[in-house]
């Protein structure tokens, strides 16, 4: 049984790995202005707690700006040459709408999704330069090692019960 436990313990620290330690590590995203469209790129994002978000365009032929609807963020007067950011805080998971002040009722907006860190996003980019975000699975893990110790002790279990029958 001793033997047993140690090959789990080795299992869960392979497949495990450093997710459960890994340390929240900040990023900065980038949203530009579509200035033929008069849109937001993206106009909808999804970052963690502590990440930050740069408004950043320049040669525009008319001014923007970017301003949360609350008051959360605001890059200012609109400008033709903006480079704003904004860093999203620890506890600050939410939904905050945002739009620029000009443009506003031509549709100029956008939506910035912050998770808390319990539910943190990792972001991938792909080779062609997309992004796509997923949640780790640690819980399907977990869950994966705890259904494998089971399956051995059952196993163990039945081995045994075949001896004392022999």
């Amino acid at each position: 049984m001793k033997k047993l436990f140690i090959l789990v313990f080795f299992v869960v620290q392979a497949l495990c790995g450093n997710l459960i330690l890994e340390e929240n590590v900040s990023k900065e995203h980038t949203i530009t202005v579509d200035g033929t469209n008069l849109r937001f790129y993206p106009d909808s994002l999804t970052i963690n707690e502590g990440d930050t978000v740069k408004f950043m365009w320049g040669g525009e032929i008319l001014p923007h700006n970017s301003v949360e609807e609350n008051g959360v963020f605001d890059s200012g007067e609109p400008e033709r040459e903006v480079d704003y950011s904004y860093t999203f805080g620890f506890e600050q998971a939410g939904s905050y709408d945002y739009f620029c002040e000009p443009h506003q009722a031509v549709g100029m907006d956008g939506i910035i999704t912050v998770l808390d860190v319990e539910q943190q996003v990792i972001v991938e980019t792909s080779s062609d330069g997309d992004e796509k975000s997923t949640v780790p699975f640690v819980g399907i893990v977990i869950i994966s090692v705890l259904i494998l110790f089971l399956l051995i002790f059952m196993r163990v279990k039945i081995s045994e019960i075949d001896e004392i029958k022999n």
